[in-house]
């Protein structure tokens, strides 16, 4: 994607979200880090977000994007421990120390937590995985009453790459998230992994779920707003 291109997906967006009530849906987008500056003054209904970020403040390294340079280009929102960057060798320890530097920072982390490479996992062994996870997220950061939403996203169901395409019942998600939501009762729990126009309704539908984490379908606004339409019923 380009400057150009990120300009214009992000600008049809922001009009489609306009004819959605915002007091019933908050709308985040994640854009790649050289793309912050471009999207900061363009958006005003759509919050800004990154879809990563440094385990450090400052310091020798290279490439590195720091919570505090997010935040200086209107970036609010930070997307930690996606299955992406765990498959690049990034580990439980790690991804807890940026979500307590995002939360000291004042960046809402949307921490992503999730079970193996298959389906057909049990349930108590996908409930293991994921709540070990977000349990050393929580011990490092002592979040307390931080603001933060997490993320269900199994390995198997997202859309590219490391998964089937095939995303899981709203009722699996929603079974996951329960018990999840014993760990962080305050927090927002939403379901990510090949999330459509044409699912988005059920998940929208269960109770214990509160969004989604949109992949490729948010590449089409068309189809990006039947999915932000599906939660504004609610």
């Amino acid at each position: 994607m380009t400057k150009e291109e990120a300009r214009e997906l992000a600008g049809r967006i922001e009009l489609a979200v306009t004819a959605v009530s915002r007091e019933k849906v908050e709308v985040v987008i994640c854009p790649p880090h050289p793309f912050l500056a471009t999207l900061q003054h363009l958006l005003h209904f759509v919050r800004l977000g990154a879809q990563n970020m440094a385990a450090e403040t400052k310091g020798p390294y290279t490439g590195e994007v720091a919570a505090g340079q997010i935040l200086s280009l209107g970036g609010r929102y930070v997307i930690l421990g996606h299955s992406e960057r765990r498959a690049l060798g990034e580990d439980d320890k790690l991804i807890a120390r940026k979500f307590a530097l995002a939360i000291v920072s004042g960046l809402h982390p949307i921490l992503c937590v999730g079970a193996g490479t298959r389906a057909g996992q049990s349930m108590s062994a996908i409930s293991k995985v994921v709540k070990g996870q977000l349990g050393a997220a929580l011990r490092t950061a002592k979040a307390g009453k931080a603001d933060f939403t997490v993320v269900y996203e199994p390995v198997w169901a997202i859309s590219r790459g490391l998964g089937t395409g095939e995303a899981v019942s709203p009722a699996h998600a929603a079974g996951v998230v329960t018990g999840l939501r014993k760990l962080a009762p305050r927090s927002r729990f939403i379901y990510g992994g090949s999330v459509d126009a044409k699912n988005a309704a059920g998940f929208a539908g269960q109770r214990a779920l509160q969004g989604v984490l949109v992949g490729g379908a948010s590449l089409d606004s068309a189809e990006f707003l039947q999915i932000v339409k599906a939660f504004s019923k609610g």
